[in-house]
């Protein structure tokens, strides 16, 4: 007969029938608990979930309702939604008187057939408008909440009653808030920025902005034909989408099914080609 090991008796322990397996199979923890990350579901008060333990992202996604003032609230909605500035912005600035909301969607709604979202344009607008940017008012620009609408009196078949008054026409109106955002867009200021930051690209940018100003704007291929393999390209090496997303964002160029130059853009070209 075989020797029996000391694996065989510890096998036999586990196949009875009080076998437990979660029991038999428990490691020890033996990790300091000081030293481990707080949980979410930490206990709090009255043992709900602990927000103070939510990863940072996660406290960063709800920062935008959470401001205290209309500045911080639109500065954290503009900070989660970096490729929406120029829609955010172009709402904001067609509310500077108060526009109907048909209107207001119509410009919305040309804008998003080059930049697919699943927002609707009410939604942006909401968004804007629970930042603070943008508000609901009247025609003259007063809040909503602030209109007051004498009830109707009508006459049935000789009796006369009252009946509620209609619901006044939204509008939508920058607030100072917004207002004060929207005047810190500049883009040719912007634009001139990238050109100080990175001085060695200069030509480059340049050239892309030229090539996005012809009539009909430029693919990227077409693009990246022409500057890719420029010698100061290649170490580090860049290609033509890096410069395009940064004068994107600096409101230099934007896609209209190929990558075409904005009126900033273009404006800069104009003055650089003055100097």
């Amino acid at each position: 007969m075989t020797d029996r090991t000391e694996t065989d008796e510890i096998l036999d322990g586990y196949l009875t029938a009080d076998f437990d397996p979660l029991q038999a199979f428990a490691f020890d923890d033996d990790t300091d608990a000081d030293d481990e990350a707080p949980s979410v579901l930490a206990e709090g008060p009255f043992n709900m979930p602990n927000p103070e333990a939510a990863p940072q992202f996660q406290r960063d996604l709800v920062a935008f309702d959470n401001g205290e003032t209309a500045e911080e609230r639109i500065d954290a909605l503009f900070a989660q939604m970096p490729t929406f500035h120029k829609m955010l912005f172009t709402i904001m600035g067609t509310c500077a008187s108060p526009l109907p909301t048909a209107d207001l969607e119509e410009v919305i709604a040309e804008m998003k057939r080059h930049h697919h979202s699943v927002y609707e344009p009410l939604t942006l607008c909401n968004l804007l408008e629970r930042a603070g940017a943008i508000a609901q008012t009247d025609e003259n620009g007063t809040p909503l909440a602030e209109v007051e609408q004498e009830p109707l009196r009508v006459e049935v078949e000789g009796v006369e009653y009252w009946r509620v008054a209609p619901a006044p026409e939204v509008f939508w109106s920058l607030t100072e808030a917004g207002a004060a955002k929207l005047d810190s867009y500049r883009p040719m200021e912007m634009i001139a920025a990238l050109y100080e930051t990175e001085p060695q690209y200069g030509a480059i940018f340049i050239t892309c902005l030229e090539l996005c100003a012809r009539d009909g704007g430029a693919s990227l291929r077409e693009i990246g034909d022409v500057v890719d393999d420029e010698p100061v390209l290649q170490n580090p090496k860049r290609y033509a989408m890096y410069f395009i997303d940064k004068l994107e964002h600096a409101g230099a160029v934007e896609w209209t099914g190929q990558w075409s130059a904005t009126e900033h853009g273009r404006a800069y070209l104009h003055a650089d080609n003055e100097n």
